[in-house]
């Protein structure tokens, strides 16, 4: 997927709810998850459902399925946000 970048505002090209991403833990671990809705105009913040290892992820993510809200984008990765699934 693309990034647009325009007059620091970012753009995400196929960004739709079904699309599936990546989460990250808030331990820094990357985890599938499906946009079920995009939340902002500039299309950055999106909530997901989020599929975890169960309690292999803590005992918070036990039931092996997360419901996150307002998730941002970001290139770098940070713990509790989002980005495109990295090439295999």
């Amino acid at each position: 997927m693309q990034e647009e970048h325009t007059n620091q505002e970012v753009k995400m090209e196929g960004l739709i709810e079904g699309r599936i991403v990546h989460y990250v833990l808030p331990s820094g671990g990357h985890r599938p998850a499906i946009v079920v809705r995009v939340c902002d105009t500039a299309r950055t913040v999106c909530n997901l459902q989020v599929f975890t290892d169960g309690s292999n992820d803590g005992p918070i993510y036990e039931s092996g399925m997360v419901w996150e809200t307002s998730i941002p984008y970001s290139h770098e990765k940070t713990p509790c946000t989002w980005h495109w699934i990295e090439e295999a």
